[in-house]
């Protein structure tokens, strides 16, 4: 089996810069409260998931 030579390359220092961002406080901010008299909630159905010949 024949020895691979490689060459040798210069080590290039891994470079890092940091990006200032700005708060968006706006989304964080927000709650949802349901209207207890007003809500109501769907009623949803078992769906039936056919893989290959198996329902689950």
């Amino acid at each position: 089996m024949k020895k691979v030579e490689f060459k040798r390359r210069l080590y290039v220092r891994p470079e890092t810069s940091i990006v200032e961002l700005e708060d968006e406080l706006s989304i964080c901010q927000t709650s949802v409260v349901p209207q207890v008299p007003g809500s109501t909630e769907e009623e949803w159905e078992d769906e039936e998931i056919e893989i290959g010949e198996e329902t689950i």
